[in-house]
């Protein structure tokens, strides 16, 4: 028997639609989500996986009996390419309980909006929006349902007015590079350099200590320009010398690259590819990111993606001619 499932959340309209086309039992919906899915949902019956937004928004929690929250977990992982297991922890109920912590990234937010999609009339980058800007995001929809045809209208209006606008006033950018551990680490932060329509680039100066991965000493003056792409499968920073001149770029691969009103959001996957200036680029660090597979944070084909997205870009910088599948223009 499949475990039956309590879902809350921005999530929960995507989440009840993958937890039934799976063949999962979903329980003690709200009325709204019993609205969108009638006979469905087999009412109130008792739950025996409770999921719920994490307080950032950016996944989930699942508290459950272990295996049955181990089963939903590798269903998210399988039909989400990115999707991150943050922690999986006992709790202090008496039964064999665990607390689970799943991270949504780009890609997975992505596929989310597409499932929603199916059930409810949904803009391009909803679950995101949510976070930012609820109401315009509602007020949009609201319009998209009336008139379907304005859907690229209202999508590009959407994510200037939630996010671009936002940071081109603040005029800086924060990089909010979090581990697969959940943890943030430093943020990275700059000052705006330019603005397209889906990349952003910003500027940090430095003065001394030695550059990571690189290896290679900095000089007062030197600085570093970072280019965002949205969606793209990894971030790029250049380094240059106070008298522009290259001193290399690190390239560090992470899930899909999500803009912000404030920078830029993405969970690192530890590989990174280094190429210093005049010499053939090598990757770096992939000890690391099978000790996340080993681990089973990471998907299998999660793994396979990191691997073919670092060997593209190998190829792509040491011959030049192969141009890396996930980056977006």
């Amino acid at each position: 028997m499949s475990p039956r499932i309590k879902i809350r959340g921005i999530y929960s309209t995507a989440l009840t639609k993958l937890a039934l086309d799976s063949g999962l039992q979903v329980v003690q919906s709200l009325e709204s989500t019993r609205e969108r899915f009638g006979a469905e949902l087999p009412g109130d019956l008792p739950y025996e996986i409770m999921v719920r937004d994490r307080a950032d928004l950016q996944g989930i929690e699942a508290r459950g009996e272990a295996d049955h929250v181990c089963r939903l977990l590798k269903l998210l992982q399988e039909l989400l390419l990115d999707a991150i297991i943050v922690s999986i922890l006992p709790t202090e109920e008496s039964e064999p309980v665990v607390a689970a912590e799943l991270e949504f990234p780009g890609g997975a937010k992505e596929k989310l909006d597409s499932i929603r999609a199916t059930v409810v009339p949904t803009l391009r980058n909803h679950h995101r929006l949510k976070m930012i800007d609820s109401e315009l995001l509602d007020s949009a929809e609201a319009e998209f349902t009336r008139y379907p045809e304005k859907r690229a209208v209202l999508e590009n209006m959407l994510f200037r007015k939630a996010i671009l606008d936002p940071l081109i006033e603040g005029g800086r950018v924060r990089l909010e590079h979090v581990r697969p551990s959940g943890r943030p680490m430093r943020p990275r932060l700059g000052v705006l350099h330019s603005v397209g329509p889906k990349r952003v680039i910003f500027r940090r100066e430095f003065s001394q200590g030695r550059y990571d991965g690189l290896d290679l000493p900095i000089t007062e003056g030197d600085y570093c320009l970072t280019e965002i792409r949205e969606g793209a499968w990894y971030v790029r920073h250049s380094y240059f010398s106070k008298q522009d001149l290259g001193i290399g770029d690190y390239y560090n691969i992470n899930t899909p690259t999500e803009l912000y009103p404030y920078g830029a959001r993405y969970v690192d996957l530890e590989v990174d590819v280094i190429q210093r200036a005049n010499e053939n680029a090598f990757a770096i660090d992939r000890e690391k990111f099978e000790v996340l597979v080993c681990k089973g944070c990471v998907g299998k084909e999660l793994e396979n993606k990191v691997l073919v997205i670092s060997e593209q870009l190998l190829r792509r910088l040491n011959h030049g001619k192969e141009k890396v599948r996930g980056e977006r223009e």
